[in-house]
């Protein structure tokens, strides 16, 4: 399967190619930060992808960095945003009352990573493409069992028993495309198509999906959803709800790293293969500010595994 992903990669860089020796891409001047936060406290449970954190700051300057060049923009005419982002993942199995390893539950195990970011639009043909380099570790130096513990100490909750035994340190090198393919917009609603692929040491997997958005709200593949100076669309409120199929072929905060071998991961064989993901929303934006709340669930990931759920909240700022 990961012969199958390289594959698609490949044929991406070469149409792309293909599109930039004739088409020089345009940037776009606006500025935006993001703070992101998933915790699936927002669900009342404690288990499996449990906490995330991650900020984004996206700035015309950021495409002077090297790494830029592998980045993938769409045409002449799209409007791209470089971005640079800090991200923590924080997995725990079904239950953390336990410091004994149970080999048919998902092992502990903490990820952080960095990641430069292009988001290309281009609003004539209604499309999005995203690509996306992350580069970090897996294991304790993510410092996921220090942030969990603080946290339920300060809400004076369970301490995690079993972080001793998370997975090791291991290195997280990948490769991100998203495409995005408006299907139907109005003014009051819009549905575009999703896909999605992922290669390196961390995930290797491909998503199809589709997305929905109704309310009050700026075009989709006008900008980012705010803008500085904006004269029109200054208040907006919508909803939004994303459904995807995840097909499968390697998981590594399951799994364990590509490079080292764990006292307790998962074996390929209790991987499911095919995963279903939910997700619905509601945004409220303001001028050059934006707030999100979201809801996600998901199909379990592995034999024995249950479905699962957690919150997700948004706050960007326009600049």
């Amino acid at each position: 399967m990961r012969s199958f992903f390289l594959f698609l990669l490949m044929i991406s860089f070469g149409l792309q190619a293909q599109t930039d020796s004739i088409q020089k891409p345009l940037d776009k001047t606006n500025r935006y930060f993001s703070f992101n936060y998933d915790n699936d406290f927002f669900s009342a449970t404690d288990r499996y992808y449990t906490q995330g954190v991650y900020v984004e700051l996206i700035a015309p300057f950021l495409k002077k960095s090297p790494l830029s060049r592998i980045l993938i923009p769409l045409n002449k005419r799209s409007q791209n945003y470089y971005g640079f982002a800090v991200r923590q993942d924080c997995f725990t199995p079904g239950s953390i009352r336990y410091d004994t390893l149970n080999y048919l539950d998902r092992p502990f195990a903490a990820t952080m990573y960095i990641s430069q970011f292009l988001i290309s639009i281009d609003e004539i043909k209604k499309r999005r493409f995203t690509t996306k380099l992350d580069i970090g570790i897996i294991g304790p130096c993510a410092i996921c069992e220090e942030e969990q513990k603080g946290i339920h100490r300060a809400l004076v909750n369970i301490q995690p028993l079993g972080w001793e035994n998370q997975l090791s340190a291991d290195y997280i090198l990948t490769y991100n495309l998203g495409i995005e393919q408006g299907l139907f917009t109005s003014k009051y609603f819009e549905a575009m198509a999703l896909g999605d692929l992922r290669i390196g040491t961390i995930y290797d997997d491909a998503s199809l999906g589709l997305m929905v958005r109704s309310g009050f709200m700026a075009g989709y593949f006008k900008q980012l959803g705010i803008i500085k100076n904006a004269t029109k669309n200054k208040t907006q409120l919508y909803v939004f709800a994303k459904g995807k199929t995840r097909f499968v072929g390697y998981n590594a905060p399951m799994q364990g790293g590509m490079f080292d071998k764990d006292i307790h991961s998962l074996p390929a064989s209790s991987i499911n293969r095919y995963v279903l993901q939910g997700t619905y929303g509601i945004v409220f934006a303001y001028k050059r500010f934006s707030a999100e709340y979201t809801k996600i669930w998901q199909t379990p990931e592995f034999d024995r595994g249950r479905v699962h759920g957690w919150g997700h909240c948004n706050l960007t700022f326009c600049f």
